[in-house]
C-alpha cells in the first residue's frame, strides 16, 4: 500500500532531534580531539558527568555551554550560532506543547540540518554510531560498497550529498567508525540488481560482495541484515528519501537524506515512516531468496562485462 498507517504515541517521551544530534557531534569532536570528559568538562565549566549526560541527550544543554565546547573544539563560530539556534531552549518539554498539523508535530519534533560539510559530518556520524538502523536504500549504502563501487559513487561528478568520510568534509568524521556489535537491516530497492553503477564489471564485484554478506548472516547474533525489496508493489518507503530509523543511546528517530540531512522524533509524521519501513521490512525477500538475487543479479554483470 501507498499510505503506512502510524502506530499510536510512544509510552517514553521522545527527544527532540536536534538535541540528539548534537550529542553524537559533542562526542565525535571530543574524540576525534582526544579528549577525556573532564578536559571538555573544565572546557565547559561543568561536570564530567553533566558532558557525558549531553553527549547521550539524556539532559539539556545550556547556549552558553554548547558555546563554549564547540569553540574549544575549533567549531566555526557561524556553525555554534547556528545549532545555538536550532536547539530546543532548556526548558523545553515536548509534553507541554500542542502537536499541529497533520503531521502531529511539537515544536523542535523536526530538524532539517542544513549547515552543509558540517550537517554530512553529522550525518554520517549519526549513522555510524547508532545502535540500530532500519533503513531503505536505493543504492549500496556506506559502509557495504566494495572500493571500486565506492569510488564510482562518490566521484563529484555524480554525487551530492557524500554519505562517507570524503576529501573536503570536516577532519573529526574521519575519526568516527562504525559502532561495534550494531545492528543494521538494509532494505535494498531492487532496481539496484540492474542499475550497473560504475559499469558491469564494478557491480557484478559489488553485488558478488552483498551476496557474500547475506551468506554470513548470523541470525542468533543479530548484527548486519540485508534484504531485497520486490517492485512488486509501490510502498510508502518508495516515496521518500533514503529514510531511515536509527536508535542512539535508547533514543528512536528517523532520518531521510535529500540535498540535506533531516531528523524527527515523537510526531505522527516519524511513526509513519517507522511503520512504512516495517511494512517495506514484511514485504521484502528472505534470505535465501536475496541470496539467489544478488547471485543472479552478479552473474549477469560479469558476462555483460565480457561481452
Amino acid at each position: 500500500m501507498l499510505h503506512a498507517v502510524s502506530p499510536p504515541p510512544p509510552t517514553e517521551l521522545p527527544q527532540a532531534p536536534a538535541r540528539i544530534v548534537l550529542g553524537v557531534y559533542l562526542r565525535g569532536l571530543r574524540q576525534a580531539k582526544g579528549e577525556t570528559l573532564e578536559a571538555a568538562a573544565r572546557a565547559a565549566g561543568q561536570s564530567a558527568s553533566a558532558v557525558s549526560r549531553w553527549e547521550r541527550a539524556e539532559s539539556p544543554i545550556s547556549p552558553a555551554a554548547v558555546q563554549r565546547l564547540l569553540l574549544h573544539y575549533g567549531v566555526a563560530k557561524q556553525h555554534v550560532d547556528y545549532l545555538v539556534r536550532s536547539l530546543p531552549p532548556q526548558d523545553y518539554t515536548r509534553s507541554e506543547h500542542e502537536e499541529q498539523g497533520y503531521a502531529k508535530r511539537a515544536p523542535f519534533d523536526h530538524w532539517a540540518d542544513v549547515a552543509g560539510e558540517e550537517a554530512m559530518a553529522r550525518y554520517i556520524a549519526v549513522m555510524r554510531t547508532a545502535s540500530e538502523i532500519l533503513q531503505f536504500c536505493v543504492q549500496v549504502p556506506a559502509g557495504l560498497r566494495t572500493q571500486a563501487y565506492q569510488e564510482a559513487v562518490l566521484d563529484p561528478a555524480v554525487c551530492v550529498t557524500a554519505d562517507e568520510p570524503v576529501l573536503g568534509l570536516p577532519r573529526w568524521v574521519h575519526t568516527i567508525t562504525w559502532a561495534q556489535g550494531q545492528r543494521r537491516t538494509v532494505l535494498l530497492d531492487e532496481t539496484v540488481l540492474t542499475k550497473p553503477a560504475g559499469g558491469y564489471e564494478v557491480m557484478g564485484g559489488q553485488l558478488r560482495h552483498l551476496a557474500e554478506l547475506v551468506s554470513g548472516e548470523d541470525a542468533d547474533a543479530g548484527g548486519l541484515v540485508i534484504r531485497i525489496l520486490p517492485m512488486s508493489q509501490i510502498l510508502f518507503v518508495h516515496t521518500l528519501h533514503w529514510p531511515a530509523e536509527v536508535t542512539l543511546h535508547g533514543h528512536r528517530l528517523v532520518t531521510g537524506l535529500g540535498l540535506f540531512p533531516s531528523y524527527e522524533s515523537g510526531s505522527r509524521a516519524a511513526r509513519t515512516v517507522s511503520a512504512g519501513l516495517r511494512e517495506a521490512l514484511s514485504a521484502a525477500c528472505g534470505r535465501e531468496e536475496t541470496h539467489q538475487l544478488l547471485v543472479r543479479a552478479a552473474h549477469t554483470m560479469e558476462r555483460r562485462a565480457a561481452s
